[in-house]
């Protein structure tokens, strides 16, 4: 969530900046028009109250002395807030708890404009980083990086649906149990998948300095709202009934950014790495027709993900840190991929800066987005109060960060089609032999 104070402070550069998101800045002025109106009712409640509170103290000391002396005029503080001399002490004290009624009405009020101001701010996203280079569309995205070569085959390399029908790959099981986009696999590459988490969380958590963390795989309403997807992704999401009220997680961000939800890490102990496997589950896994064959576009799958929380002042670090561990995956599994830099009008709604992985899959010809490791700055940490403090004991809100780390089915995908042979069978890249337990599929 946007700061307001920001939003108020430095209004043109918060409307260019979500200018560049292609958003429509109309927003803004309405934040500040119901700003405008709840500053004027906390400044009337507060100056009243304080107002009342003098009243209140004088009226006890004038009702002790009315008892000796009934000629004892009202005191200034109470003929001040109400206006006139009271007649008698006891109008007073009817017009006083009249007017404590009104301060509380005031109050009510005043929360009733803040609400519509965080609820308006709920839907707006993040500020893009100024490193965040700028375009309209992903078109505008730029290459960083490229790593390893694409494999040359000697013969047409199949897609990784005909390339492992019959070999334990049956959406039509999946669909039969559940719907579409919903994988079942079996024998071989039931282990594949299992190979693959252990390969990642092993990795991120003996080499690269990650906690390993088991999440639930439902969470609450606030839970989805501390890290973004809530309001804004709400039809998005698979969700339990009226009973429950929780949510199916579409990715285990949304657990771990609460881990520290309403508390406050001392600098000393940041950055906090988590790593963790869950199956993620999204309802709208991409446009209708688009990719429907395989694995390219699932509504449940496995992923592990990477989460940071840090200070203000290590966060670009902990950027290209986390981006790094992500790509040492696809390095050590053999795996051709490019970082993409996002530009502002495709980053994530709650990212200020985002590099995607995409892996080179021969089958399919085609790059496939493995990972996406974006930077929130202050933006989810302001929803969950995550905050930290320094030695001079100054607090202010963490940053925080998160990347895949990696997500199997692209990853799956790209091992399958550039792994393949003249012959159907699928090379065991050396790195994940060991959890695999075999050279070939």
């Amino acid at each position: 969530m946007l700061d307001i104070k920001l939003i108020r402070e430095q209004t043109a550069d918060v409307k260019r900046g979500l200018a560049a998101r292609n958003v429509d800045t109309a927003v803004i002025d309405e934040v500040l028009q119901l700003d405008a109106q709840w500053r004027d009712l906390k400044t009337r409640e507060e100056e009243r109250q304080a107002a009342l509170n003098r009243a209140n103290k004088a009226f006890g000391p004038w009702m002790g002395a009315r008892k000796k002396n009934p000629a004892v005029p009202a005191p200034q503080e109470l003929t001040e807030l109400l206006g006139e001399t009271p007649a008698d002490p006891d109008q007073a004290k009817a017009r006083l708890g009249a007017l404590s009624a009104d301060v509380q009405e005031m109050a009510r009020r005043a929360d009733a404009v803040l609400n519509q101001i965080e609820q308006k701010l709920l839907f707006v996203p993040n500020l893009p980083s100024r490193h965040t280079p700028l375009g309209k569309t992903e078109a505008d995205n730029i290459v960083r990086k490229e790593w390893g070569q694409k494999p040359a085959f000697a013969f047409t390399p199949k897609a990784h649906w005909d390339l492992v029908a019959g070999k334990g790959f049956d959406m039509e099981i999946g669909g039969r149990i559940s719907g579409s986009g919903f994988p079942f696999f079996r024998g071989k590459l039931a282990r594949l998948e299992r190979a693959l988490v252990n390969f990642f969380l092993d990795l991120h958590t003996r080499e690269h300095g990650y906690t390993e963390c088991w999440t639930p795989f439902m969470v609450r309403q606030e839970t989805l709202q501390n890290s973004g997807q809530l309001p804004k992704f709400h039809e998005e999401m698979y969700r339990t009934d009226e009973r429950d009220g929780l949510y199916l997680i579409p990715t285990a961000e949304v657990p771990l950014t609460s881990v520290h939800a309403d508390s406050i890490l001392p600098d000393e102990q940041t950055p906090v790495r988590y790593c963790a496997f869950t199956p993620c589950f999204r309802r709208e896994a991409g446009a209708a027709g688009k990719d429907t064959r395989g694995i390219l576009r699932v509504h449940q799958f496995s992923k592990v993900e990477l989460m940071v929380v840090t200070t203000p002042e290590q966060s670009e670090q902990e950027h290209e840190t986390l981006t790094r561990c992500a790509e040492r995956c696809l390095e050590l599994l053999e795996i051709p991929y490019r970082r993409l830099e996002l530009c502002t009008g495709d980053i994530g709604f709650g990212a200020a800066r985002c590099y995607d992985l995409e892996v080179w899959a021969a089958g399919v010809g085609k790059y496939l987005e493995a990972s996406s490791c974006s930077v929130f700055t202050d933006f989810q940490a302001r929803r969950a109060k995550i905050r930290v403090r320094d030695k001079e004991k100054r607090t202010r809100l963490a940053h925080t960060l998160n990347g895949s780390g990696l997500a199997t089915p692209r990853t799956m995908i790209a091992l399958l089609e550039n792994n393949q042979t003249a012959d159907g069978e699928v090379r065991i890249p050396k790195a994940l032999q060991p959890h695999y337990g075999a050279e070939r599929l």
